[in-house]
């Protein structure tokens, strides 16, 4: 009897390990199904979302084309109406350029001010800081300065005294060997004529975090203005570090996007009286001005 119920106990046991074991089994079989049928319909809809992104991309390749066309166009009328439009603007306007750096190129501002009829007396270009020399290169210019204005220069405010006097030699005339011995030693690049001055132009912008816009350009801008000479500030749209900000508080007008026809007729417009603050930075009151001045206020101004 024992023997029975062990026997029956155990064929109980099988079956009960046997329906476990094909339960699992079939478990297994449906899951790997299931895990099968989920992996296709990812793919699928990878696949899907994948096409869906070419088109996609293809679309925006052909708008980008297309817009390209647009603004080869537009360049195209610009350059056509430009000279048209600035002929003769500031016809007799004689202009010294300062650039207070040498890491950009303005030379479409050099031309936009041909174009409109204006005589560009001078360039000067000034390289560096003055006290960005060695030890002797410094004490040297210390002493030219000490000898020829007869006062006692203060190394820390070596910029602000040279910017000050430089600016005075270029609209004046005068003191024209201070700007031959900044031009000999490598100070600065100066080509053109100092004196006879109607406007000034500074143009400014860097793209080294450590420029000299208070030391150099600003000095710059009180010394022309205390000259009663009209100045106004330029930059390119692509300069890193704006001076722009540092302009606007000494109250001159400022062009940001100097190197884009929309900044350059900005620059003539201002020179012809529209005063203001234009161009494409946060700076900017607005894109341009409204309409052009007239040149009579160059004249009371001169």
């Amino acid at each position: 009897m024992n023997i029975n119920i062990k026997y029956y106990v155990l064929t109980i046991a099988s079956i009960f390990v046997a329906l476990g074991v094909g339960i699992f089994i079939g478990f297994m079989l449906d899951g790997q199904k299931i895990f099968s049928e989920q992996q296709t319909a990812i793919i699928n809809e990878l696949e899907q979302k994948f096409k869906d992104l070419q088109a996609e991309n293809a679309n925006l390749k052909n708008t980008v084309q297309e817009l390209n066309k647009e603004i080869n166009y537009y360049n195209q009328y610009h350059q056509i109406i430009f000279p048209e439009l600035v002929a003769n603007k500031l016809t007799g306007v004689k202009v010294a350029i300062i650039e207070t750096t040498n890491e950009f190129i303005f030379s479409g501002m050099r031309n936009a001010l041909l174009k409109a009829g204006a005589t560009i007396e001078s360039i000067t270009i000034i390289k560096e800081g003055f006290d960005a020399g060695d030890e002797l290169e410094v004490q040297n210019l210390i002493n030219f300065l000490s000898n020829k204005y007869g006062v006692s220069i203060d190394p820390k405010r070596l910029n602000e005294f040279v910017s000050q006097k430089l600016a005075h030699a270029i609209v004046t005339g005068q003191d024209v060997d201070l700007i031959n011995y900044l031009k000999s030693n490598g100070y600065i690049d100066f080509t053109g004529m100092p004196g006879n001055v109607d406007f000034v132009i500074i143009a400014g912008g860097s793209n080294n975090k450590e420029n000299n816009v208070n030391y150099i350009d600003v000095p710059i801008i009180k010394e022309v203005k205390l000259l009663n000479i009209p100045i106004v500030g330029v930059e390119q749209s692509d300069a890193k570090y704006s001076y722009m900000e540092a302009y606007k508080k000494q109250h001159i007008s400022t062009i940001d996007n100097v190197d884009s026809i929309i900044g350059q007729t900005s620059l003539i417009m201002v020179m012809e009286g529209k005063e203001g603050n234009y161009g494409v930075k946060q700076e900017a009151m607005s894109l341009m001005p409204d309409s052009f001045g007239n040149t009579s206020n160059i004249t009371q101004k001169r």
